[in-house]
């Protein structure tokens, strides 16, 4: 049991520094290298999940194992309080993450969501490779994706043909280094944590790192001015 104690302390300890250092450390950290944030932002979140899963069924443990060794006459108390000793663990665990996000609240917005295609008209433009290019009847410069959809507004579409096409390819990179699928798990975390700072911190760096992965994906294909100018205008 001493050793479960011991394992506890340290996947409680991973998880706390996860959770407290992550905004802080990994925040404006991969601008160059998106990709690999990404990479490593999701290795971190799982590997947090899986401790904490893993803590809380050495916990769960600990009640059977107490049962075991009354069984065998082990020495009352002691045994009793060597299985309420995780529980405790875990209390203190969650004052301290509900502490940490006090400090932490301050750094995160949480953004309102919701669907703008379901309140917009929309007209099919053209294809763009296996796109369709879908204009929102919407003033403005806005650019969004679903599926292998793109949506511009119709400003967009006044743009220089340079810039339209690097557009075009940044939404184009988002569908297919498949970024939805990214958004939509960071924004699931959001509604089953959003008490949690690090959940907040999670889903803002994520969706950033997958706009600089997007322009990477573009420039590659289109000359960076004409990206950088043309994205200049979307706020």
């Amino acid at each position: 049991m001493e050793t479960s104690i011991y394992l506890l302390v340290v996947l409680i300890e991973y998880v706390l520094l996860v959770t407290t250092s992550a905004p802080f450390l990994m925040a404006n950290r991969f601008s160059k290298a998106p990709e690999l944030g990404i990479a490593i932002w999701f290795g971190l979140f799982f590997s947090a999940m899986a401790a904490g899963i893993s803590a809380v069924a050495i916990a769960s443990w600990s009640v059977i194992e107490t049962w075991y060794r009354l069984q065998e006459g082990a020495e009352i108390w002691f045994t009793l309080g060597a299985s309420i000793a995780p529980w405790l663990l875990l209390a203190m665990a969650g004052i301290l993450l509900a502490l940490s996000n006090q400090k932490l609240e301050p750094m995160f917005q949480a953004a309102k969501e919701f669907d703008l295609l379901s309140m917009l008209s929309v007209r099919e433009v053209e294809s763009f490779h296996k796109a369709k290019v879908y204009e929102l009847d919407v003033p403005g410069f806005i650019a969004l994706t679903r599926n292998y959809e793109i949506y511009l507004s119709r400003d967009v579409f006044a743009l220089p043909e340079r810039q339209l096409q690097a557009i075009y390819w940044h939404e184009y990179g988002h569908i297919r280094l498949r970024h939805q699928r990214l958004k939509r798990f960071t924004s699931l975390m959001m509604q089953l944590a959003p008490w949690f700072a690090v959940s907040r911190g999670f889903s803002y760096e994520i969706s950033k790192l997958c706009e600089l992965a997007a322009d990477k994906y573009a420039v590659k294909r289109v000359y960076s001015k004409d990206l950088i100018e043309a994205r200049r205008l979307f706020s």
